[in-house]
């Protein structure tokens, strides 16, 4: 017997975890039973992803070569797949602007509709590479920015693009989790969560580090997250002050046994952790770029990008001032309730895939206010 119909069928060809695919599993549990919602992923897909679709109520299909530059071979099967299944909306999950190719093409070809959630801005690429993520993007009916930051983007470069900020799920409360971070008793633990990359300014944080330990023995620096950047970071000056204590699979649930958060990304679309510690009630000092400065506002310390000093200097001021981070912290969850909650972001989606699909099968939840 043949699969039934989905409403929408999502697809990301993510080959690891990050904020796009946190955002993907946050989106799938707000949504179970009510919208029917099936998952195409990479066959190099880390085993997480799919398991967790399946816990958060969606099918899921794997397609052979599914990849940010995928073969033409790769983009017909997954046209085929499309023309088995027929979904009234294909959405695509774009970690940046240059994915996402495949399933555009793909969709295009067997004339159904498209709409993406844009995640990251890269800066500084190729021309040519512009050229072709401008085509890409227009080519979808409606593009959700996760940010105003990415939403300006989108509409230089044409797109038709709807701004629907994250919504974040509060982090678990886990009592063990200054244990699982190493911190001894009397420390001060200075955080960071992402993947090893030169985008998220981990090098910037071991730079930092020695300066702030000169001042603030008691600080303790902690990263949680694995990528291709770790041996090299491992290998820096200044790393031995930072523990970089490898992924874990529900990273943000850490946040609590944080006493700072540190975010000194070199450009960011959103910036997930940095709502999630919030909301943990951790205050949160990040870069001044990209979307960080409208995400944290005034609820924590922003600092210049790629400067270890003044992030050392916003950590020890931060670290000697416990009213202050008190404040923050009160401060910062207040914001992301206000303005990252789940029920806004997943209705404000759901009128996205209305208008594009232009079909009523797509109703809301049962619960979600409209």
């Amino acid at each position: 017997m043949s699969s039934p119909r989905p409403g929408v069928m999502i697809v990301s060809t993510a080959h690891e975890m990050g904020g796009a695919e946190v955002y993907l599993l946050t989106l799938l549990q707000a949504l179970a039973g009510g919208v029917a919602v099936d998952v195409v992923i990479s066959d190099r897909a880390p085993a997480e992803l799919p398991r967790r679709v399946h816990e958060a109520g969606a099918g899921v299909t794997s397609v052979r070569g599914l990849a940010r530059r995928p073969s033409p071979r790769t983009t017909v099967r997954l046209a085929r797949l499309l023309e088995r299944r027929r979904p009234a909306l294909v959405h695509v999950n774009l970690s940046d602007q240059g994915d996402g190719i495949a399933a555009i093409a793909a969709a295009a070809l067997v004339r159904l509709p498209v709409t993406a959630t844009l995640h990251l801005v890269i800066p500084e690429r190729r021309r040519s590479l512009e050229w072709l993520s401008r085509r890409c993007l227009r080519a979808a009916r409606e593009v959700i920015a996760v940010s105003d930051w990415v939403g300006e983007y989108l509409r230089r470069q044409g797109a038709s693009a709807t701004v629907v900020p994250n919504g974040v799920a509060t982090p678990r409360v886990v009592p063990d989790a200054r244990r699982e971070l190493g911190a001894l008793t009397g420390e001060i633990v200075v955080g960071g969560i992402g993947r090893l990359d030169r985008q998220k300014g981990w090098d910037v944080l071991c730079a930092a580090a020695p300066r702030v330990h000169e001042r603030v023995p008691t600080a303790r620096f902690v990263v949680v997250g694995d990528g291709p950047e770790r041996a090299r970071l491992l290998a820096g000056d200044g790393s031995g002050r930072v523990h970089f204590l490898g992924y874990r699979e529900h990273a943000a649930d850490l946040c609590c046994g944080m006493d700072v958060l540190a975010v000194p990304s070199r450009y960011e679309g959103f910036g997930l952790v940095a709502v999630e510690a919030m909301l943990a009630g951790v205050p949160v000092i990040a870069s001044r770029v990209g979307s960080l400065p409208e995400v944290v506002g005034d609820a924590g310390r922003l600092v210049a990008p790629e400067d270890p000093e003044a992030l050392a200097e916003a950590l020890i001021s931060l670290l000697e001032d416990p009213d202050r981070r008190a404040e923050f912290g009160r401060r910062g969850a207040q914001r992301a309730r206000d303005r990252f909650g789940l029920e806004r972001m997943c209705g404000q989606t759901l009128d996205v895939w209305r208008r594009a699909a232009r079909v009523s099968a797509l109703n809301p939840p049962v619960g979600f206010s409209r």
